[in-house]
């Protein structure tokens, strides 16, 4: 298998663990389970998005794929970056548990929505087939 294969395999991987992991943590949280506040619960979400964005790095290196000349990246990372702000008010900074529930929602189609474009390279995603 070569690297880049190798790396797509990981990132791939790492995505299904990662959107996995925050619905059952988001699931959890709507339940006040107290199985948040295990010391893996809390550990295994950075180990593993620290490993995709990793891995996504040197794919881009490897393919030569350019955040702001390549649309399809720098949608997935605009993606990327307003994931991580609503998904933190889903699991921590919501001040409700409807709030919480409506950003974990939101949460979850944008993580929908960043594989369809990885899967698409279309900044559109899955949309892109509407047009």
């Amino acid at each position: 298998m070569n690297a880049y294969l190798l790396l797509k395999t990981i990132h791939a991987s790492c995505a299904v663990l990662s959107g996995t992991g925050f619905v059952v943590r988001f699931a959890w949280m709507l339940r006040a389970s107290p199985r948040l506040g295990a010391r893996f619960v809390r550990v295994a979400p950075h180990v593993i998005d620290t490993a995709l964005l990793a891995s996504a790095i040197a794919l881009a290196w490897i393919s030569g794929a350019v955040p702001l000349r390549d649309d399809w990246l720098t949608a997935k990372i605009a993606g990327l970056l307003a994931y991580i702000v609503i998904g933190s008010v889903a699991l921590r900074r919501g001040r409700t548990r409807a709030g919480r529930a409506c950003a974990g929602a939101v949460a979850i189609a944008i993580f929908a929505w960043i594989v369809s474009v990885a899967l698409t390279k279309s900044p559109w995603g899955l949309l892109a087939r509407l047009a």
